[in-house]
């Protein structure tokens, strides 16, 4: 009987005689359950001993395992950090201050520094103040929850720009981690570029001012010259004198336009060259370039014609000055260069594209003309190139004509091109964007008429001019005494002003450049001292012709500009437009 068993009858059966036929059976059934039970038992606790010893095993290799991985790990992030060009900081707060737990990259050793000198250190013990301020005051900024970057220098010079992220474990900031980059070379980079970008605008400024000098005094004699001989023209002259006289005017007129190319080509360069678009009449622009240039080539037995065709759109938008600047330019060239034969100049518009607004107007200058070797076009298009030596000799110029058309043609949005036999001619074709306008009733509709005032004497418009050149001062003087005026001739900008509050004028004309006052100054003045109702119109007598300058004059209130040499129709049509300021 299993020892339990006897047990248990003895302790609460001791009476019972297990031998007994009515418990005989029932016991020895359940003596065999015990022995079943402990045989089950052992089995189990065998099993449980060998499994746990398996377990153990098991987590023995995978703890091995991960802490293998583990390490590999660190050792991975560790040479990463250490390899990176910036340099990682993880910072911790304490009562104290700001401790480095972390700092690894190779800007260390640019900045003098291994991870032992800075971690576990006061961010004061390592950095010298005033920069631990600054960095402590951008930790307790990002601590604060804030991620920001800024640029930074350290006390030997090395700029570093550092962008600071707060970490955060269950919503409350535990460490800060900065990153930093050096930006030394970036820095010096940008300086340089901003000192030569300073220094590109001083020379531009410096070519500005010194091509408005330059423009003044050469325009400044060059008015008396074609001024004078404009009225030497109106006096009694004989066949030879007049010869003379017409060969001076002309070549003032050569040195003029010389000079407009050299400015309008620097403004073109410098970025200064503003377009102005308005409706222009295509047939009536073709017009007149073939009734400026037809007497010029019919005297050199040339024939000039205009071809367009039937769908030529009558007006377009463009900027009309710079489009007749490019034709009169490639025209004047073509009847320069064509000694016998004839100049075609065509027009037509390109087909348009429905999604476009804008039209592509083609026009083609074609001549009979020498013609230009196809080794020697690349040089058509550069400033101050000719073709070749000899066709400066015999034709002049300065080259620069078209270097200034390729340059306004690409402003208008379109291309010049050329094609040319050496003895047969050639064809200067270039196109420009245009838009053609749907209403044209609307653009040329005339304004309403004001009645025409009353024709005044001369001797009723007093003016006053201030002009500091003698020659020019004279020349002004005959020009508005030759129609009767009495002018008031002053040589500055001072004597100007005081003459104006001594007594009204009707017309103030003022020279931009005078010693004592300039002509700016002197115009300020009148405007703000003159009182209002007797102000007299002011207009700007010069030799600059740069838009600045002429945003300036209108800046202090002048009514307008005459541009010198001085156009005599145009002053006259001021003159018959001014009104006398009403006695008082």
């Amino acid at each position: 009987m299993n020892p339990l068993l006897a047990r248990q009858l003895r302790k609460y059966l001791p009476d019972l005689d297990p031998d007994q036929p009515p418990w005989r059976d029932f016991l020895s059934a359940v003596d065999r359950a015990y022995t079943d039970f402990e045989q089950d038992r052992t089995f189990l606790e065998h099993t449980l001993e060998v499994t746990s010893d398996e377990l153990t095993e098991a987590n023995e290799k995978l703890r091995r395992e991960a802490e293998k991985q583990l390490a590999s790990l660190s050792r991975y992030y560790q040479q990463t950090l250490e390899l990176q060009q910036g340099m990682i900081l993880c910072v911790r707060r304490t009562e104290r201050g700001f401790v480095p737990t972390l700092c690894r990259g190779q800007l260390l050793a640019r900045l003098g520094l291994t991870p032992e000198d800075v971690e576990g250190r006061f961010i004061e013990d390592v950095v010298p103040p005033p920069q631990s301020e600054i960095l402590n005051a951008a930790f307790a900024r990002a601590w604060s929850g804030e991620t920001h970057s800024f640029a930074f220098t350290t006390s030997d010079g090395v700029e570093l720009l550092i962008v600071m992220r707060p970490r955060r474990e269950r919503d409350q900031v535990e460490e800060v981690i900065a990153a930093c980059l050096e930006i030394t070379a970036l820095k010096q980079a940008e300086r340089e570029l901003r000192a030569a970008k300073e220094r590109a605008e001083a020379a531009d400024r410096a070519k500005s001012e010194f091509l408005a000098v330059m423009s003044h005094e050469i325009r400044t004699p060059l008015n008396a010259v074609l001024g004078f001989a404009s009225l030497l023209q109106q006096s009694p002259l004989n066949e030879e004198q007049q010869s003379w006289l017409e060969t001076i005017g002309s070549s003032g007129e050569t040195l003029l336009a010389l000079i407009n190319d050299i400015l309008d080509f620097s403004k073109i360069e410098a970025g200064h060259l503003e377009l102005h678009s308005e409706p222009v009449a295509l047939l009536a622009l073709l017009d007149q370039l073939g009734s400026m240039f037809r007497p010029r080539a019919e005297q050199k037995g040339v024939t000039l014609e205009i071809s367009t065709p039937p769908d030529l759109p009558q007006v377009i938008v463009t900027d009309p000055q710079r489009l007749t600047q490019i034709l009169n330019n490639l025209v004047a060239n073509a009847v320069k260069f064509t000694p016998h034969g004839s100049i075609r100049i065509e027009a037509f518009a390109l087909p348009a594209d429905s999604a476009d607004s804008e039209r592509l107007i083609r026009f083609a200058i074609h001549d009979t003309g020498i013609g230009i070797p196809a080794d020697r076009r690349d040089r058509l298009f550069k400033p101050f190139s000719q073709v070749d030596s000899s066709t400066t000799r015999h034709y002049g110029g300065t080259g620069l004509g078209l270097a200034i058309c390729d340059r306004l043609v690409r402003l208008l949005g379109g291309e010049i091109t050329v094609e040319s036999t050496p003895g047969q001619g050639s064809t200067f074709a270039f196109t420009i964007r245009a838009r053609i306008p749907e209403n044209l009733s609307a653009l040329f509709d005339p304004p309403p008429k004001k009645p025409s005032p009353a024709p005044l004497s001369a001797s009723s418009l007093r003016i006053l001019v201030a002009e500091d050149q003698p020659h020019n001062r004279q020349l002004i003087q005959r020009i508005l005494e030759s129609r009767g005026y009495r002018p008031h001739i002053v040589d500055n900008g001072r004597a100007a002003l005081e003459a104006a509050l001594t007594k009204p004028y009707d017309l103030v004309l003022l020279d931009l450049r005078m010693p004592e006052m300039d002509g700016y100054t002197a115009a300020r003045a009148i405007r703000e001292k003159v009182p209002a109702a007797i102000q007299p119109k002011i207009y700007a007598l010069t030799a600059n012709v740069f838009p600045e300058d002429r945003a300036r004059c209108t800046s202090l209130g002048m009514d307008g500009i005459l541009t010198k040499p001085l156009n005599i129709d145009e002053l006259f049509a001021i003159l018959d437009s001014v009104r006398p300021i009403p006695a008082r």
